[in-house]
């Protein structure tokens, strides 16, 4: 239902471009005397026609300070792009709604995931502190044979 109207509006939107715009047009900019503001003429007309006077109808004076343009696009490339560019939004706006409703209707999953994430931890925490135990003990085992060593037998004093 949306997709079918959004359809129609892109395609009124490009009937409504065809009836105001032409591929081919001459352009007229002429300076005003009172302000510094321009008139622009636009005409669809023949490049040899391009001349201020078929496109102003006014003064030859006027027409020595207009400034006119033959100007030539491709419209169909440019409505291809444009289309192009809406489609590809249109596409990122569904995976972001996708992404949405599914982060919401996963939430325990995520909560697993971390819980045997700090169970992994744990583990790796309780070998290390495994490990430290067996050198603490190791270390005060042999202190312990030092003193034993020196104290009691005073082997290493004499």
């Amino acid at each position: 239902m949306i997709l079918s109207n959004g359809c129609y509006i892109v395609a009124f939107l490009i009937v409504i471009c065809e009836a105001q715009y032409d591929d081919v047009r001459c352009k007229c900019v002429c300076p005003k005397d009172i302000n510094k503001t321009k008139n622009v003429f636009v005409k669809t007309v023949e490049p040899e026609d391009c001349k201020c006077g078929n496109i102003v109808q006014g003064d030859e004076k006027y027409c020595l300070r207009c400034r006119c343009e033959y100007e030539a696009r491709n419209t169909t490339l440019i409505k291809v792009v444009i289309i192009f560019i809406l489609v590809v939004i249109g596409i990122l706006c569904f995976y972001l709604a996708y992404l949405f409703i599914d982060s919401k209707r996963k939430p325990v999953e995520l909560s697993v995931t971390a819980d045997e994430v700090q169970e992994r931890l744990r583990g790796r925490r309780a070998r290390s502190l495994r490990n430290f135990d067996e050198k603490l003990a190791k270390w005060k085992k042999t202190v312990a044979e030092q003193r034993r060593n020196i104290y009691g037998t005073r082997t290493m004093l004499s």
